[in-house]
């Protein structure tokens, strides 16, 4: 039978039908975006404060010298990453820095590398010798005067640690009337001349002693040039500040590769605590010293100004602190060319060279009341060697007043463009006495 109306016609759709039920694909991609980026903040904080907290207090200087946390090494040193068996074998408490570095448990992790040998003896025929207190424990060679060859043997020795800092023409020198050659000794690593005492001082010990490792206490430029050229030697170093040692120059210190120990409020109370430790722990306690082999490499810096400057007539070199930049180059200098004047300039506030010279003997150390300011200047005792080269090669030694170096520090920042301290600044003082006198 057929239907009339037709065949069935289809029944519209309800639009108010539930639709299906998984999201739209762009709202499931976006939901999946933000959880990958949630979690991968969440990683990364996670994994910062990880690498902090590793990192917290240690040294960030490549191959920096490792050292034993007590925290995390209770059952002994550090040997090429092996723990050992041997208990510590000094109190930590005593060592606990209270700048907040690691405690230290008297070793240190061994290197198994050949350390640079030490060359021939070359430091014979003093011209005296000098009787020496035993507390000096650095070389055995402290009552020896040096010879040139002495300065040639450690500037062939150290040449390839140190920079061969340039002797410029200055622009001073219309202003004073005279030519005057910077030599730029500023430009080392450490921005200290007492880079090139260190090196042949550190590549002159025994590779026993320079295994078990070197400590000195000093907040000035003579810590830091152990610090840098220790570590770079792969010697183990220590460095004992006093707690009023600014956080600058303890940091600058860490940086350069040494464990830094704070100890005392003065410089004699770390300096004794160095001496302790040294003798307890097999370290070699350094001190900026006259020895024959720290002056000959302080006496390298005459004899490359005798090479880059040709027909010297006069040098002045700071005469303050303990000397051996002054008596180590006239030694070089006046061997090359004996009618060259050597000249000598300390400050006014502490002239302990111009005393020892009149007394024949070294005097006793002068307070400085301006320390901060002076820093390595500032009146150290210094030595028989160094007071007897000085008598007998150095022509002049003059003291300037604190505001004439003052003046020559801001002269050196306009005309050269360098920053330096009043050991850098005091000869051009002199030389500007000399000028207005």
């Amino acid at each position: 039978m057929v239907n009339p109306r037709g065949p069935p016609r289809a029944r519209p759709m309800d639009m108010t039908s539930p639709g299906p039920l998984l999201p739209p694909y762009g709202v499931v991609v976006g939901v999946l975006l933000h959880l990958v980026v949630y979690l991968f903040a969440m990683l990364y904080s996670y994994a910062e404060q990880l690498f902090l907290k590793k990192d917290d207090n240690k040294i960030n200087k490549r191959d920096a010298p490792a050292i034993c946390d007590l925290h995390r090494c209770k059952d002994g040193p550090v040997r090429n990453g092996h723990i050992g068996q041997r208990p510590p074998s000094i109190n930590p408490e005593r060592l606990k820095d209270f700048v907040e570095e690691d405690y230290l448990n008297g070793d240190v992790k061994t290197w198994e590398m050949k350390i640079v040998s030490r060359n021939e003896e070359l430091l014979g025929d003093a011209l005296s010798l000098i009787p020496q207190s035993s507390t000096r424990t650095s070389q055995s060679s402290h009552n020896k005067l040096i010879r040139f060859e002495d300065i040639s043997a450690a500037a062939f020795k150290i040449q390839s640690g140190v920079q061969k800092t340039p002797c410029m023409y200055s622009r001073l020198s219309k202003q004073y009337g005279v030519d005057i050659y910077l030599k730029k000794e500023f430009l080392q690593y450490t921005g200290s001349v007492k880079e090139r005492g260190v090196l042949y001082l550190l590549t002159s010990l025994p590779q026993d002693q320079q295994r078990k490792g070197v400590i000195v206490a000093s907040d000035g430029n003579f810590s830091m040039a152990v610090a840098y050229h220790a570590s770079e030697l792969r010697i183990p170093v220590f460095v004992i500040m006093s707690t009023s040692t600014s956080p600058a120059r303890v940091k600058m210190c860490r940086e350069y590769g040494a464990m830094v120990i704070s100890y005392g409020t003065t410089a004699k109370d770390s300096q004794m605590h160095a001496r302790r430790l040294a003798q307890e722990n097999g370290y070699l306690y350094l001190e900026e010293e006259d020895s024959a082999v720290y002056l000959s490499g302080l006496g390298t810096v005459g004899l490359e100004m005798y090479e880059q400057v040709p027909k010297l007539d006069a040098v002045i070199f700071p005469a303050g602190g303990h000397c051996g930049l002054l008596a180590g180059s006239a030694a070089a200098l006046k061997h090359l060319n004996p009618h060259i004047s050597v000249i000598g300039v300390e400050s006014e506030s502490f002239p302990v060279l111009q005393q020892s010279l009149k007394a024949g003997h070294p005097t006793e150390d002068q307070a400085c009341s301006n320390h901060h300011f002076y820093g390595d200047v500032s009146g150290l005792c210094f030595g028989n060697n160094s007071l007897q080269l000085t008598g007998k090669l150095v022509d002049k030694v003059v003291a300037v007043r604190e505001e004439d170096i003052l003046i020559s520090m801001l002269r050196l920042l306009e005309y050269e463009r360098a920053t330096v301290d009043a050991e850098g600044a005091i000869g051009l003082a002199a030389l500007g006495c000399w000028e207005a006198a």
